[in-house]
């Protein structure tokens, strides 16, 4: 790791920049080094310039790359190069559009085409509470809060936390009996008592039928 990438990481971890920033970020610096071969703290304005207009319009970059890239390149003059350089342009972004609606058979359709029971409740609570995949992966039993109807995040987003409701589904109409560990990790799919197998035992959370 050069010294320069080593500075910029540390300027990035006192800006309290999420780690996909990060890596955003640094691909940027890393991807103008590559194209002209030569340390980006050495390079002029005009040389930026040009790269970003090459990433516009001879690469055919997308707009929320190439703004990602104007970001990257930004951070790094104004925080880590020694020669500061004003950055102050605006690559239009892409228009956001609205996402497709699925009718709620179709949803239906893909959350039961899951044989396995850990599977199927992963699609609905996803499904339900609206969680990206990471949100997904990063969920433990203490997160569910069953009696308040929500569901904690943590390390969501911009490394911020938030809650996000629980849907009625998820839980069984009427108590159910307490699973043993070996019934619930069969459940789970896991050998050993991992986070699915606590997540059943402790907050008895099944889809409802």
């Amino acid at each position: 790791m050069t010294e320069l990438r080593q500075k910029m990481i540390r300027a990035m971890e006192l800006e309290n920049l999420s780690d996909n920033t990060q890596r955003r970020y640094l691909a940027a610096v890393t991807g103008i080094a590559k194209h002209y071969h030569q340390s980006p703290d050495q390079l002029a304005k005009e040389t930026i310039e040009d790269y970003l207009l090459y990433l516009k319009n001879d690469k055919g970059s997308a707009p929320n790359s190439c703004a990602s890239a104007l970001s990257g390149l930004r951070f790094f003059f104004n925080h880590v190069a020694e020669q500061k350089i004003c950055i102050e342009y605006s690559l239009k972004r892409k228009v956001q559009k609205l996402p497709t609606v699925l009718p709620q058979e179709d949803i239906d359709n893909i959350i039961n085409a899951a044989d396995n029971l850990k599977h199927r409740l992963i699609l609905m609570t996803t499904y339900s509470a609206g969680l990206r995949s990471c949100e997904v992966r990063m969920l433990k039993p203490e997160h569910i809060e069953s009696k308040k109807m929500l569901i904690k995040v943590e390390k969501g987003k911009g490394s911020k936390e938030r809650y996000t409701l629980l849907a009625k589904r998820l839980l069984p109409k009427s108590p159910l009996p307490q699973m043993s560990e070996h019934a619930a990790r069969k459940v789970a799919g896991e050998k050993k008592t991992g986070d699915f197998t606590r997540l059943l035992l402790s907050c008895r959370l099944y889809p409802a039928t």
